[in-house]
């Protein structure tokens, strides 16, 4: 690693200590939980609790290590321990100032660790939602299960049984019959669904527009279509035309070449010209997006001195294209018809998921049991009202929370994105009260949970909520040689793209 690069991290984990806000990237290896453990003790000698810095990583092992390392740090530096390793010497002086604020203080901090507020993101929502039961929904606490299964296909079975229902049969016989009466495969669906409903529950919660929804659709077609517009622009198309059209009057009528056969203009980048588009992909492509190396009498070649002609004409056309990713990507396209039943069918089955995560809050109450996603939705209700608008609590925790440390950023979903929102909410720039992000957008694990490393780039370059985030990055590994680290960089730059895309 260059010189250049390693006075640039040493120079932004001294940054880092600042009393600013801060979105940090830190590739494995990078040290990342010992900057979080300094970043901790600098604040702890700001704060006149230290239950006004909140802590937040994902696992019960990533808390539990951030605890133990803030508390031997301060166990050190009470007995008069420096380190020998020359990385700890600033962890230990901060550790000597953490102590000496706190004894001022009277805080007793080694005494009492559990004033150290280190939560997993799961622990902090069910904290948030025992504050105010009432404002949360809960009423009496329930249990939190890591299987919730059981209670899902419960609520899916006691949803399907509504067919009879006066107000609800007819939601219930609609759904029924898009998938054929397969009450069991219905079933399926729903308990699936119910298993991730923090990924679409804010939205089934509105009222189907169709016009708009159209709209929306219409724009992102048109959008890959433009970047398939690209990659086969007018002059190539005007090459290619005479090689389809010869192709095509050489395939029976239902084959999807066959509709080329008087292409005679460039296909513009219209959702009404998506077919087109597919036809196009199909003469260029194998169905797996891979060009094709070889065609012959079953793609409209014959082996005729005309047809060996063609075929040569449009295989060098192929090895001209380079990347054909975007070509293939249309055939995954929507094609836009304006059909009122295919938004019947969306509105229908919006109004089957608001049923079935009804009966799955029954079902919860009479079990007394909830599952982790129902925990964060209501700590994030616990802390705005129905027209968004801080609750007790938020001003409560707007007066607490001075600072908000959050670990493995990278994997942080759109819900969790909002509970720091509400966190944050009426936080003021440069007002002292600090947000510190830290994770590594290589190492995106939780795309099963709606994670995306978009939110990452997303957040370091527009801020979260109210609150922008000064960008560090880290470059230092602690783990790998210098040959190893090398090896990778090279090899991986051909892969990532230059720049980051949101």
């Amino acid at each position: 690693m260059s010189a250049d690069l390693l006075n640039i991290d040493a120079n932004n984990r001294l940054r880092a200590l600042d009393l600013s806000s801060f979105i940090i990237e830190a590739p494995a290896g990078a040290g990342k939980t010992e900057l979080l453990t300094q970043r901790y003790l600098k604040l702890l000698q700001t704060v006149n609790e230290p239950e006004e810095i909140i802590a937040i990583t994902f696992t019960n092992k990533a808390a539990a290590e951030m605890r133990l390392r803030i508390l031997d740090s301060l166990i050190a530096a009470a007995n008069q321990t420096p380190p020998d390793a020359a990385h700890k010497q600033i962890t230990y002086q901060l550790s000597l100032q953490a102590i000496q604020h706190g004894q001022a203080k009277d805080w007793k901090l080694i005494e009492n660790p559990s004033r150290l507020r280190i939560f997993t993101i799961d622990s902090l929502c069910g904290y948030l939602a025992r504050q105010m039961p009432l404002m949360s929904r809960f009423g009496a606490q329930p249990r939190v299960t890591d299987d919730a299964s059981t209670l899902y296909a419960q609520a899916a079975q006691q949803t399907l049984a509504l067919l009879e229902h006066e107000n609800h049969g007819g939601v219930v016989k609609a759904a029924l019959r898009y998938v054929d009466n397969e009450a069991n495969k219905l079933c399926d669906l729903l308990i699936k669904m119910l298993s991730m409903r923090d990924q679409w529950l804010k939205q089934a919660q509105h009222e189907i527009d169709a016009e708009q929804l159209q709209d929306t659709l219409r724009y992102l077609v048109e959008q890959a279509l433009e970047a398939a517009a690209q990659a086969l622009p007018s002059a190539f198309q005007q090459t290619l035309m005479p090689i389809a059209r010869f192709a095509a009057s050489n395939l029976p009528c239902d084959h999807a070449v066959a509709l080329l056969i008087d292409w005679e203009t460039p296909i513009q980048a219209r959702h009404e010209a998506l077919p087109m588009w597919c036809a196009v992909t199909d003469l260029l492509l194998k169905d797996n997006g891979e060009a094709r190396q070889a065609v012959d009498k079953r793609h409209g070649f014959p082996t005729t001195e005309a047809g060996k002609a063609q075929k040569q004409a449009l295989l060098e056309a192929i090895a001209a294209i380079g990347d054909a990713s975007a070509l293939h990507y249309v055939r995954a396209l929507p094609n836009l018809n304006n059909n009122a039943a295919s938004w019947q069918i969306i509105s229908t089955l919006s109004k089957l998921l608001n049923l079935a995560v009804a009966q799955l809050w029954l079902t919860f109450q009479r079990a007394s049991e909830v599952d982790f996603v129902e925990i964060s939705q209501r700590a994030t209700r616990a802390l705005s009202d129905n027209f968004g608008e801080p609750t007790d609590l938020a001003l409560k925790l707007d007066y607490q929370i001075q600072h908000l440390l959050v670990d493995e950023f990278q994997d942080t979903s759109p819900s969790q994105i909002e509970l720091m929102k509400q966190l944050t909410l009426g936080w003021q720039q440069d007002d002292g009260r600090t947000l510190f992000c830290v994770g590594d957008p290589m190492q995106s694990i939780y795309r099963f949970r709606k994670a995306n490393v978009a939110q990452f780039i997303h957040a370091a370059s527009r801020g979260i909520g109210d609150i922008k985030l000064e960008r560090l990055q880290l470059y230092r590994n602690n783990r790998s040689c210098p040959p190893v680290v090398d090896w990778i960089n090279s090899t991986f730059a051909a892969i990532f793209p230059a720049l980051d895309d949101e």
